[in-house]
């Protein structure tokens, strides 16, 4: 089996596994849910968000309530630090007030009767709001689902992203980048976050892209094209979320390698960067998303003086942020859910920090070896990208948080998935470092190694779904187990029917694992003979 038919397996397997967190997800379950939902909802009922404090409507207010979503003065709600609760579900499919929220009329969509809705910009509201529209006529839980949709494309475009990313980077191996596509399809948090209704997967497919397009000029070279399309992602990006400031540093590293790589060619150079400069900058002056380029203010922390990060406060806030990152930000990179209440068995973090450990080690053996042959070659350079990439991000995000805490007096609570836009640098320096110690360590048998690291992040991807539904439904009970993840769903989604996706599912990743497994023993036995 060659690998475009291993890929194809790959993107089905992972599809339907998405499918599976999207169902089993109750409703509201997906960080500020409730709170996206109400900004799309206003774009599609009322063309725009609200400028007065009202914002989302009653529809969403009254399912909040029955749900237990509903948020107190300090954000909390039922579910908030409580793994343990549970809504009380009925004995049949239908939950407790359900087809009262069905039977509102449809004024209950445009009545507003508080302010939850969220201020992101509009790109993913607008996308949101088509899906939206053609369920208008249906019930909320539909309208909610078809959104979920509408990500879960995002995602599934994604993972295929990360896979062309690894055939530029793991040129000379074609193993490695299905090792890489196959680590971002599974990892359990980067699929929850990227299923629910909420702009995390629009921007994290966008910063995949400026990702691909920056290798692309890294490995390529400068072309009209690609900077023209990198500056149409880059203007998406902050079309979606605010932080997307972060990709411009990132993508100079590429565009300035080329520039001095190839001084003969330095006006055609600094044309091009000049080309990308001046567009983004006039598009500053029309979209007020990217005010920020012009002044160097940014949202919620206003006026940036760097010479703030010359005192000794900022050295003491950064050896805090580095402590916390390792203590919390890193488990809930790869797993926190239910309202930041549920976690998975701490011996999963467990394994997963050692693996992290061996392929960091496995990253500077190979740092190790680029300084003693004295030569770059291609995977170097896009390994040099990718830790460029990964610290910038990191230190932008800890220099707006220390910023922030100076306005505000406390810390902004970065979380595990902020960091999703960079997952794909992320696992490509883990597979790297993976590779890097197989190669020594096991040698000829390399490729097995790899092939059960991405065993490892499937069966950990449904131990944690195992843990996510056991948490919500009663699961010793199949009868019971199907009544409860029935109800306060689409019609489409209520019965028996419901378990075919989870079978399927579970069937495809067998498949996609024996067939991945078979690849890798076929290669091997064509390179011994």
């Amino acid at each position: 089996m060659n690998t475009s038919q291993l890929i194809r397996i790959l993107l089905v397997s992972a599809f339907l596994n998405a499918v599976l967190w999207i169902v089993l997800t109750p409703l509201w379950q997906y960080p500020d849910e409730q709170a996206h939902f109400a900004q799309i909802q206003d774009v599609a009922e009322l063309g725009q968000r609200p400028v007065d404090k009202l914002n989302t409507s009653l529809e969403i207010t009254l399912s909040e309530k029955i749900l237990g979503t509903e948020r107190d003065g300090l954000g909390n709600n039922k579910f908030t630090y409580h793994p343990e609760f549970k809504l009380d579900y009925t004995d049949n499919y239908y939950g407790y007030q359900e087809n009262l929220i069905n039977n509102l009329p449809r004024s209950a969509r445009t009545q507003l009767v508080k302010n939850e809705a969220t201020l992101n910009p509009p790109l993913y509201p607008f996308l949101g709001s088509v899906f939206y529209r053609v369920f208008e006529n249906a019930s909320l839980f539909s309208r909610v689902y078809a959104v979920r949709l509408m990500s879960l494309i995002f995602f599934i475009t994604m993972i295929i992203v990360s896979y062309k990313i690894g055939q530029i980077i793991f040129v000379k191996n074609k193993t490695l980048p299905l090792v890489l596509a196959s680590l971002v399809a599974f990892t359990p948090m980067f699929v929850f976050a990227s299923t629910g209704v909420l702009p995390d997967p629009l921007t994290n497919l966008l910063f995949s892209l400026v990702i691909f397009l920056s290798i692309k000029i890294l490995t390529k070279g400068l072309n009209f094209f690609v900077i023209f399309f990198l500056t149409i992602v880059i203007i998406l990006g902050f079309l979606t979320r605010q932080q997307f400031l972060i990709s411009i540093p990132i993508v100079l590293f590429p565009i300035l390698y080329q520039i001095f790589k190839n001084l003969k060619f330095l006006k055609k150079s600094l044309t091009l960067l000049l080309i990308f400069i001046v567009i983004t900058f006039i598009a500053s002056f029309f979209i007020k998303y990217l005010e920020p380029i012009r002044n160097f203010s940014f949202f919620e922390i206003g006026k940036v003086e760097l010479s703030k990060l010359l005192d000794n406060r900022f050295l003491q806030f950064a050896l805090w942020t580095a402590r916390h990152t390792y203590d919390e930000v890193l488990p809930w990179y790869f797993g926190v859910y239910k309202w930041l209440s549920l976690t998975v068995p701490h011996i999963n973090y467990q394994i997963i920090n050692r693996l992290i450990l061996i392929a960091f080690a496995g990253i500077i053996i190979k740092l190790l070896q680029i300084i003693k042959r004295r030569k770059v070659e291609e995977l170097d350079l896009g390994l040099f990208f990718m830790l460029y990439a990964s610290i910038v991000y990191f230190l932008i995000f800890l220099i707006w948080d220390y910023f922030f805490d100076l306005e505000h007096g406390y810390s902004f609570g970065i979380q595990g998935r902020y960091f999703f836009p960079m997952i794909i640098p992320h696992f490509t320096i883990l597979t790297i470092g993976f590779w890097q110690v197989s190669q020594l360590i096991f040698k000829k048998f390399a490729k097995y190694l790899l092939f059960f690291i991405v065993f490892l992040m499937v069966i950990f991807n449904n131990v944690s779904l195992s843990y996510v539904s056991a948490s919500y439904y009663e699961t010793t009970n199949v009868s019971t187990f199907v009544k409860q993840i029935s109800q306060y769903k689409p019609q489409i989604l209520k019965g028996y029917l419901i378990l075919f996706p989870l079978f399927v599912a579970i069937f495809l990743q067998v498949i996609f694992l024996f067939s991945f497994a078979k690849h890798i023993f076929a290669r091997r036995a064509r390179l011994q003979k």
